[in-house]
């Protein structure tokens, strides 16, 4: 029986990316040589038929081939058919295909996040459908054999808006993606590659860990493993593992998801003090290289656009290293996918304090090696949302707003508009009387400022905090009145460099400023 297997994003509905060649790896059984076509399908008021746009044909060697398709125009309804040997009918089909742009976005639960515990979901749900759009996700499995036990009914198959698996897609890069629709008039393809709570190791190829200083995360978990026999790791994995897979389980996370009052998320605390803990070990998603393996690589050479990453929480513990860790883990995506120059577009931490058992210690060092990466990277951009944190929720309910901003870097940097994409900017400041006045870049037509929420600013004198009893904007300029003379002192401005902050100060896109430290 001739049998060709493909990889899994291989598929009815499926994207492929323009303008790049496409090599598409299989195997097969039976058969000594493939030929693929991808047809336009022609839909017409009394028929349909078909347009051959290319076909490309290879030798299957030792039961694997790989086909190479030329360079596609972006487009809808193609046809992809496989024909073994000389057979004149298909060995294989796929149906319904869009050309356009597809993201790959990871991370961990903000990037994560679901659709439905968005803040503007209902409004999402309500709004026009695009057809241009369409989405994947990829199976959550940890370990080998993970997928046994667990439901994966919401992944592992492109989609569209309306399909059950919408609403427990990634938020922000679902927004992303009708964005970009929307302004670039192309179909859009994301696939979703997250998990929450994971540290950036996670993700990464294990050569990346052999030096100094990212071997720390091989090192500890060894620690980590050592503490438990072989058999009691394995056991009390599996356990956790089967109640984090369980449905009721799974209900109750949600309330935690849509967002707790402190006081509920202390009472949350005490009554699932007693829960199953995953061990760190074979069978943990948190592992070093573990969902490299278990997820990057499933779908992984394939061609796509470029990056979105949001993720840093959980390496607050290692801020200090968290740059290196970065730069190791976009030069490891862009190996991974075989082009080195993909953008790479990411989100700031956004501020916090408290949740559940988590604090915001380490945050502001994330932010500053974030900061650094986005300076120092070819092809890294960087998002701001100092504005859209939650004081007591580690997780911003606003994340259309998010893929939004992400959007804007995407249009700027890779789509080539001429607009403020990038968020404004500490360029200098200057001492007149009692007023300090601030400049910043990417202002765009002007600076702005909301009335409500904390300024996330502080000021000291000679050591002292500064009172500011007034605050203005006036184009790309901040002025800040305060009740002494400043010229009389050095003075120290620090913007959001603390856990938790609200900043209200914005372009003419609605990005937000980012967080700097200024000394006049």
């Amino acid at each position: 029986m001739k049998k060709i297997v493909l990889p899994a994003l291989y598929q009815d509905h499926m994207m492929l990316q323009r303008e790049k060649k496409l090599e598409i790896a299989g195997q097969a059984e039976g058969i000594t040589s493939l030929r693929a076509v991808l047809e336009m399908e022609m839909r017409m008021e009394e028929s349909e038929g078909f347009l051959k746009l290319c076909q490309t044909a290879c030798e299957v060697r030792e039961g694997h081939f790989t086909l190479t398709l030329p360079a596609l125009t972006p487009g809808v309804g193609r046809v992809l058919s496989f024909f073994a040997d000389e057979d004149p009918d298909p060995v294989l089909v796929i149906r319904d295909i869009l050309v356009g742009d597809i993201w790959l976005a990871s991370g961990q639960s903000n990037m994560e996040y679901f659709l439905r515990y968005d803040a503007d979901w209902n409004r999402v749900k309500r709004a026009p459908r695009n057809p241009l759009i369409r989405m994947y996700n990829v199976p959550r499995i940890a370990f080998e054999g993970q997928e046994e036990t667990k439901d994966l009914s919401d992944s592992g198959y492109w989609f569209s808006e309306g399909d059950p698996a919408w609403a427990t897609f990634s938020a922000p890069g679902y927004s992303f993606a009708r964005e970009i629709a929307h302004t670039q008039k192309i179909p859009v393809g994301i696939i979703g590659c997250n998990w929450g709570g994971t540290p950036a190791c996670a993700w990464m190829d294990e050569k990346y860990l052999e030096e100094e200083p990212l071997h720390v995360f091989m090192e500890e978990y060894q620690a980590e493993t050592e503490k438990f026999s072989p058999q009691e790791l394995k056991e009390q994995s599996l356990k956790a593992n089967a109640f984090e897979n369980d449905y009721r389980h799974e209900l109750e996370w949600r309330s935690v998801m849509y967002g707790l009052t402190w006081e509920e998320q202390e009472r949350w605390v005490k009554e699932h003090a007693s829960d199953p803990v995953l061990p760190m070990g074979p069978w943990h998603h948190y592992r070093p290289c573990g969902l490299y393996h278990t997820m990057v690589e499933t779908v992984a050479p394939f061609a796509i656009r470029g990056f979105l990453w949001y993720q840093g929480e959980s390496d607050s513990g290692h801020a200090q290293i968290y740059h290196k860790t970065m730069e190791a883990l976009i030069d490891c995506f862009r190996k991974t996918f075989r082009d080195e120059e993909l953008p790479f577009l990411f989100v700031q931490l956004a501020p916090f304090h408290r949740w559940l058992e988590c604090d915001g210690e380490g945050y502001v060092e994330v932010r500053l090696a974030q900061e650094r990466v986005s300076k120092t990277v070819k092809g890294a951009y960087m998002a701001s949302i100092m504005d859209l944190g939650d004081r007591d929720d580690i997780h911003p309910k606003f994340k259309m707003e998010v893929g939004r901003r992400l959007a804007l870097l995407a249009r700027g940097h890779v789509y080539q508009e001429s607009l403020p994409c990038d968020p404004p900017e500490f360029k200098s400041a200057q001492v007149l009387g009692s007023e300090l006045i601030i400049t910043f870049t990417g202002a765009g037509s002007g600076l702005s400022m909301k009335e409500h929420g904390e300024s996330g600013f502080e000021l000291f004198l000679d050591g002292e905090p500064v009172e500011i009893t007034g605050m203005s904007t006036d184009g790309d300029d901040l002025h800040l009145e305060t009740d002494v003379m400043l010229e009389d002192g050095r003075v120290v401005l620090a913007c959001g460099m603390s856990d938790y902050c609200e900043l209200r100060i914005h372009n003419s896109e609605g990005l937000c400023i980012k967080p700097f430290v200024a000394v006049v």
